[in-house]
């Protein structure tokens, strides 16, 4: 069981998309460490700040410069703007240990143990231990929450997530949008080639093609002109051949036909016939050979309507004159008007293909019946012995035929089905004919 090939649209869209994904994640990345690391860098700055305001008030106080009151009015204001998890705490703290002044949410359990010089991260809150300059045994410990600078991370974070989101749904609208426009060209440029066919082998249309393409499309015209040129001397050298046997093999059946009527005994008359049946049976061959030389022409429709029903009235007359007396004909005729573009040469050599197999297969007491009373469909049916689904597909093919012994080159019913599929005829054959075991129909519906 042969596994469905993998879509080039969705294959192009993920070689697009994982490196863009990549791409976007390590940015991500990059952009949160960066942000986070200079963000930081600020927020210590301002800490560092803080704490040398702190210490240096601190210390003008311990000299008695500044009283108590004041160093406590320095955090004052974030009582009004801050709620208690966000205020500053600090520690202003001796050589052993011993606490002299703190804010008034910092307890001792809350004071780091370790208190190096610098910065440092504990208990959720930023930490700036600095000592006094010319007093080194007096040092400060500040600290900031984690709070804001937490939810300050996060909502940074959120933001440039969406933002690569967006960019990564854009990303994929605009290479969707891109792809499915490249791949209707695509479905253009195989229509257009799939439309090629022995009648048409114009240069393909460069409408639907990229620059890549340009060097296998043009290897194709070539190809296809090549073909062209080969196919037209076929069906040249066809047409030709065969106008030129008509008028020798005319002229011989008209010899044959004369020394039969003047020979002087039965067997060179009986001789003189058989030269005459097989002129009359090389006669149409070449008929054939014309007539599906015209087919693969490109003979078809026309640019005017022409009434139809006119002309098919015309050959069911002609059928009528050249039936066997013997043979049974029923015909329902046409009615009223039927304008169709069909070649009225292409209609005539349909129907006439279809008459002559009628009149050839034709053995049973039923005879053949043509009906043309719906507008639009010309049926044309045998009394025969039925055919098996076989013999059906055999005769459809150029040179079927039902027997060998036949008398036929099984080039009828192929030229009749040429001609429809250019002209947009459906036809339909079966055997036995409907609700009997005997019997061949034909069945041609114009368009």
């Amino acid at each position: 069981m042969n596994s469905r090939p993998p879509s080039l649209l969705r294959a192009l869209l993920r070689s697009l998309l994982w490196p863009s994904l990549i791409a976007i994640a390590a940015g991500l990345v990059l952009s949160f460490w960066t942000v986070r690391q200079e963000y930081d860098e600020m927020l210590d700055i301002g800490l560092n700040n803080k704490a040398h305001l702190l210490l240096e008030n601190l210390t003008m106080q311990d000299e008695g410069i500044l009283g108590l009151s004041e160093v406590s009015d320095l955090l004052a204001f974030e009582a009004r703007i801050l709620d208690p998890e966000e205020r500053t705490l600090f520690w202003y703290i001796d050589s052993e240990g011993h606490i002299l002044q703190r804010s008034g949410l910092a307890t001792p359990d809350m004071m780091p143990r370790e208190q190096p010089e610098g910065f440092f991260t504990e208990h959720d809150y930023r930490f700036r231990v600095l000592s006094a300059e010319g007093m080194p045994k007096r040092r400060i410990v500040v600290g900031e929450p984690l709070v804001e600078r937490n939810e300050a991370m996060r909502d940074i974070l959120a933001g440039v997530m969406l933002s690569f989101a967006a960019l990564v749904l854009i990303m994929a609208y605009a290479a969707s949008r891109a792809l499915q426009g490249a791949a209707r060209k695509i479905d253009g440029l195989s229509e257009d080639i799939a439309a090629k066919s022995e009648h048409n082998l114009s240069p393909i249309d460069r409408a639907f093609s990229f620059a890549e393409f340009e060097p296998a499309i043009d290897t194709l015209d070539e190809l296809m002109a090549r073909l062209d040129a080969a196919i037209n001397a076929e069906r040249d050298f066809a047409t030709v051949a065969a106008h030129e046997l008509r008028t020798p093999v005319a002229i011989c059946l008209a010899q044959a036909q004369r020394l039969k009527a003047t020979a002087a005994t039965e067997a060179d008359a009986a001789k003189a016939a058989a030269v005459e049946q097989g002129l009359k049976r090389l006669a149409r061959l070449i008929e054939r050979l014309l007539q599906l030389s015209r087919a693969q022409s490109g003979l078809g429709t026309d640019a005017e309507a022409d009434d139809l029903n006119m002309v098919l009235r015309l050959l069911l007359s002609e059928l009528s004159e050249r039936k066997p007396k013997a043979l049974r004909l029923n015909i329902l005729p046409p009615e009223g008007v039927y304008m169709s573009h069909i070649n009225p040469d292409a209609f005539g050599i349909i129907l006439n293909n279809l008459f002559d197999n009628a009149l050839k297969y034709s053995d049973g007491p039923q005879g053949i019946v043509i009906d043309a009373s719906q507008a639009g469909v010309i049926t044309v049916s045998n009394d025969c012995d039925a055919l098996t689904e076989q013999e059906i597909q055999e005769i459809k093919q150029r040179f079927g035929r039902k027997s060998n012994l036949a008398d036929g080159y099984g080039l009828g019913l192929s030229i009749v089905q040429a001609l429809c599929e250019q002209t947009g005829c459906d036809f339909d054959i079966f055997s036995p004919m409907i609700g009997q075991t005997r019997g061949f129909v034909a069945r041609i519906t114009l368009p």
